[in-house]
C-alpha cells in the first residue's frame, strides 16, 4: 500500500511540473491579422506580477495587419490566478487583459486602427475561450 501512494506523489508531482501546452495561436485573426511569429519563454522571463502570482511558461505572438499586434499568454496554475493577475495589472495605453481558466492574456498594439484591434480582441477571446 505505501508503494502506491508514493507512485501516486510523484505521478501528481510530474504532472504539475511538467511544461504547458503552447496555445495554438490561429495563423489569421479577425480576416485581418496574419500570424508572423511566436516565441515560447520560462515561467522565471515573465513580468514580475505574473511569476509572484504564478505561471508556469508563456508565449508572445505577434501578428501584422492594419498595424501590429502582439498577444502574451501566460500559462496560469489556476483561474483564481487569473482573476488576480486581472485585477492587479496595470493598464497601459495601447493594451488590453482578459483571462481564460488556463490563460491570462496581454494584447498590445502599435498603429493599429481601434475598430481592427478591437475584432482581433473578440475573436481571440471566443476562440480561446471555446478551448479551455
Amino acid at each position: 500500500m505505501g508503494r502506491c501512494c508514493v507512485l501516486a506523489v510523484v505521478l501528481f508531482l510530474a504532472a504539475c511540473t511538467s511544461s504547458p501546452a503552447a496555445p495554438a495561436f490561429p495563423p489569421v485573426v479577425a480576416g485581418v491579422w496574419k500570424l508572423k511569429g511566436v516565441q515560447r519563454f520560462d515561467a522565471g522571463q515573465a513580468p514580475e506580477m505574473v511569476r509572484r502570482i504564478g505561471t508556469r511558461g508563456w508565449w508572445s505572438a505577434t501578428y501584422e495587419g492594419a498595424g501590429s499586434v502582439t498577444v502574451e499568454m501566460y500559462a496560469l496554475p489556476g483561474a483564481a490566478a487569473g482573476l488576480e493577475m486581472v485585477q492587479q495589472w496595470r493598464p497601459l495605453a495601447d493594451s488590453g487583459v482578459w483571462y481564460t481558466p488556463h490563460y491570462f492574456v496581454v494584447v498590445r498594439w502599435k498603429s493599429a486602427e481601434r475598430a481592427a484591434v478591437g475584432a482581433m480582441i473578440r475573436e481571440l477571446e471566443k476562440q480561446f475561450a471555446e478551448r479551455d
